[in-house]
């Protein structure tokens, strides 16, 4: 299959929108698909440079094109790369089976270019737009709030792209469900997780003699993902120090973080290491003997994530504590491959954590078991699983 794959991002990106869309789309190469992404160019970095950033190299069916913005991070940065994006797109339709793109703007313009010029677009959600601008202002800790005239804007948009679409690709169930609750008749649509890459460690250790467990969160540190929940926790946590590894500057959130380490009084047990690119991150979660998500109550988050990170933790053949979200139950079972904690509850969470520091041969059991789980989660088989739908839908279309 010849794709084109259309990405609205600066590349390379630090965020889990930039490592999601080339991992996506260094798999789908690597199953022998021809693989076109186009990205923002922001800097003078060459091919081999932006793959080495997230630790992979150049494949010969993967071809980058990096299409030249002004003013960075701006309106009109974004108009010029809209612009550029569709006139390849149109110019070059003929070279593609079908286009890629998990951008509900350019999604909509790929769903006029379908009308124009019959060109299959698949569609990969990661949220259901109404409900992320509705909660976005309290998961970023945002004072704007979106007017009721662009949610139904964004509504119009989502169901136009849904119903116009070869297919439909969802991170979550929750999501197919709830784009099919409100825009059916929907084009098919599946649902496929996101992932990580094939683990190649052995389950956890034993370390019984270890006095204090590293626990580790490694993310971004918005206020919904939950880190300053964690923090709070470890005023009751006996047995464990904690490791915060994220925030991106000038961003205020890893500050916010620092401050209330200092407020509590825990600077001694909770130490930050920063941003880390993706390349080192493998070496640094090899540290970890207990991996959190402690993820808040949202929409967003209760229905629609599907987080790198969960996936990455499963890998590493350490054990989690996580949430107790239906979009994580998808993938968690709690005391089989987890534990789930209710969402927002500090004690509980604290009560988690020690209990791990605690119990070795839980940890054991709840690793290895994630450790077999998450085989189902590679990016490979999430590439196979993307072709075969594809592949489907074109045929029914």
């Amino acid at each position: 299959m010849r794709l084109l794959y259309l990405a609205d991002i600066r590349f390379p990106m630090e965020r889990a929108n930039g490592l999601q869309t080339i991992e996506t789309c260094h798999a789908l190469a690597r199953a022998g698909h021809l693989v076109e992404l186009v990205v923002q160019k922001r800097d003078e970095r060459s091919d081999t440079e932006c793959l080495a950033f997230f630790d992979l190299k150049p494949h010969e069916k993967l071809k980058l094109t990096r299409l030249p913005v002004k003013n960075p991070g701006t309106l009109s940065a974004r108009l010029s790369f809209l612009f550029q994006a569709v006139m390849l797109s149109t110019r070059e339709r003929s070279r593609f089976d079908a286009i890629y793109t998990r951008d509900l703007l350019l999604a909509n313009l790929m769903s006029w270019m379908r009308i124009m010029h019959d060109q299959p677009f698949f569609y990969e959600a990661h949220v259901l737009a109404r409900d992320f601008a509705q909660d976005r202002p309290e998961m970023y800790g945002e004072s704007d709030i979106e007017t009721e005239r662009k949610l139904r804007r964004l509504v119009r948009r989502e169901k136009r792209v849904c119903r116009r679409a070869s297919g439909v690709i969802t991170i979550t169930q929750g999501l197919a469900e709830r784009l099919e609750t409100l825009h059916a008749p929907i084009a098919p649509a599946t649902a496929i997780p996101d992932g990580c890459r094939t683990p190649v460690v052995e389950a956890l250790r034993s370390e019984r003699g270890k006095r204090h467990k590293k626990v580790y969160y490694i993310g971004q540190l918005y206020p919904w993902k939950g880190v300053d929940l964690l923090v709070q926790a470890m005023q009751h946590v006996q047995l464990a120090e904690l490791v915060i590894v994220g925030g991106l500057p000038p961003e205020p959130d890893l500050e916010r973080l620092r401050e209330l380490t200092s407020d509590l009084k825990l600077a001694e047990r909770v130490s930050f290491r920063g941003y880390l690119p993706p390349s080192d991150l493998a070496s640094e979660r090899k540290m970890a003997d207990i991996f959190v998500l402690p993820l808040l109550e949202s929409t967003t988050a209760r229905l629609y994530t599907s987080p790198l990170k969960l996936f990455e933790a499963m890998a590493a053949g350490r054990p989690l504590i996580a949430s107790d979200l239906p979009s994580l139950r998808e993938v968690l079972a709690h005391e089989q491959n987890a534990l789930l904690v209710p969402p927002g509850d500090v004690d509980a969470l604290a009560a988690a954590i020690d209990r791990l520091a605690e119990d070795e041969m839980l940890s054991q059991r709840l690793a290895v078991r994630a450790l077999k789980d998450v085989e189902a989660y590679t990016w490979d088989r999430r590439a196979k699983a993307i072709v075969s739908f594809m592949e489907r839908a074109l045929r029914k279309n």
